[in-house]
C-alpha cells in the first residue's frame, strides 16, 4: 500500500466516494455536495498548511483517503475513507496505517485524534484495534478518541 498526496486531479473520484450514502452516513455533514462545491474545498485542503489529505493505492488502484486536520500544535484529526469498493475487503486497517505512517514521516506529531460517529462500530473497533482511546463521551453523536504518536 502507498499512500500519496491528493491533487486536484483526484477531484472526481474523492467527490464520488464522498457522496456515497454510506460515507455520508458516518460524516459530520451528511448532505450530497456538488462538483464545484467539492472542488472549492479540494483547493482550499490542497493550499492550506492546517490539512494534509492523502490517496491510498493497493497496487497502483485507488482504495480510499486519510485526511489529516491541524487541531492544535502537534495535535492532528485524522478522517478515513474507504471507496465503496474497497469495503469489506479488510483494508481499513492498513489504509490507516499507511496515512499515519506518511503523515508522521513528514510532519511533527504529538497526538492523533479521532472524531467517530457513535453508530460506526466498524470505524470505532478499526480505531481501537490502532491505540486509539476514547477521551471524552459523544458530541453531537461523535466519539472523540486520542492515540499519542511515539
Amino acid at each position: 500500500m502507498l499512500a500519496r498526496e491528493a491533487t486536484e486531479a483526484d477531484a472526481g473520484l474523492l467527490l464520488a466516494w464522498r457522496n456515497d450514502p454510506r460515507t455520508r452516513q458516518a460524516s459530520r455533514s451528511t448532505a450530497v455536495i456538488t462538483l464545484d462545491e467539492h472542488s472549492a474545498w479540494l483547493r482550499g485542503v490542497l493550499a492550506s498548511p492546517d490539512r494534509v489529505l492523502y490517496v491510498v493505492e493497493l497496487d497502483g488502484i485507488p482504495v480510499g483517503t486519510v485526511r489529516f486536520d491541524r487541531e492544535d500544535e502537534g495535535v492532528w484529526e485524522v478522517s478515513i475513507t474507504l471507496a465503496p469498493e474497497s469495503r469489506g475487503r479488510g483494508l481499513s486497517a492498513s489504509v490507516l496505517a499507511e496515512g499515519e505512517r506518511a503523515f508522521t514521516t513528514g510532519h511533527r506529531v504529538r497526538v492523533v485524534t479521532a472524531a467517530v460517529h457513535r453508530d460506526n462500530a466498524a470505524s470505532a473497533a478499526l480505531f481501537d484495534r490502532a491505540g486509539y482511546a476514547e477521551t471524552a463521551p459523544a458530541v453531537d453523536g461523535f466519539r472523540k478518541l486520542r492515540k499519542t504518536v511515539s
